[in-house]
């Protein structure tokens, strides 16, 4: 559901992201086309981080245990459980 949400985001900022005519800051600093990418994703997580609940940290905690039990005891992994 988060990475939904921060796809949707940087979906939106495709255009901007694409234009590499623009690689400075808002302080007229140069920035590398990864520092600028990365600031395009910490915004995307930013506004994304609302959709971030307990119910949902509890859900993944859960996945990943069984995740890492499955793991211990070389059980297969089926995708998508």
């Amino acid at each position: 559901m988060v990475t939904a949400h921060t796809k949707e985001h940087l979906a939106l900022d495709r255009e901007a992201i694409c234009d590499r005519s623009n690689l400075a800051d808002r302080d007229g600093n140069r920035l590398t086309i990864k520092e600028r990418t990365m600031r395009f994703l910490e915004r995307a997580v930013r506004a994304s981080i609302k959709y971030i609940t307990p119910l949902i940290v509890t859900k993944m905690e859960l996945h990943a245990r069984d995740s890492v039990n499955a793991a211990e005891s070389m059980e297969d992994m089926v995708y998508g459980q």
